[in-house]
């Protein structure tokens, strides 16, 4: 989807270094970068601190932002690579104390109650589960997610699979 006037408006402004317009583009596509950055991450926490990293990263790189993306994608595509960076310096199992990782258990425990795809989503390998919610729930075409990941067609159609046939044996049963 593209942008409206309103919002094009607003990318220029925040590219001109303007923190109200960014403020407000933050605040129009805040809950769906943060649904994508809690299923890749597993944790409120977690996704918490993402998110904070995701959208500085953002403001960094404004004035680099391409026309034909629209924000909201735009954000998602800095939040995946916010996530894939932090996932190569993965350092917050270490960070957790047995308060934090109660605290995160009883609140994952609400999520997955009310969304089970959501725990399903978090037993999947790293590869497939970011390959399955950039195909299957962000909606991004193959050929973008091999662009973006740098794998082929292939292989992202067999992962695609494979965590499908997953998720219905898990729904069987």
């Amino acid at each position: 989807m593209q942008d409206n006037k309103l919002v094009k408006a607003l990318v220029l402004n925040a590219q001109l270094g303007n923190n109200s317009a960014f403020e407000q583009l933050f605040q129009l596509t805040i809950e769906s970068v943060y649904a994508l950055i809690l299923r890749l991450a597993g944790a409120p926490s977690h996704a918490e601190k993402l998110s904070i990293k995701t959208y500085v990263n953002a403001w960094q790189q404004i004035s680099e932002k391409d026309e034909s993306i629209s924000i909201l994608d735009w954000f998602k595509k800095i939040a995946v690579e916010t996530y894939l960076s932090d996932s190569l310096n993965d350092t917050e199992s270490s960070e957790q104390t047995g308060s934090d990782k109660k605290l995160i258990d009883e609140t994952l425990e609400k999520i997955y109650d009310e969304y089970p795809l959501e725990k399903y989503l978090q037993e999947l390998d790293h590869r497939s589960k970011l390959i399955f919610i950039l195909h299957d729930i962000e909606n991004l075409s193959y050929d973008e997610i091999s662009e973006f990941l740098n794998i082929s067609v292939e292989e992202i159609k067999s992962l695609l699979v494979n965590s499908r046939e997953k998720l219905i044996s898990v729904l069987e049963s």
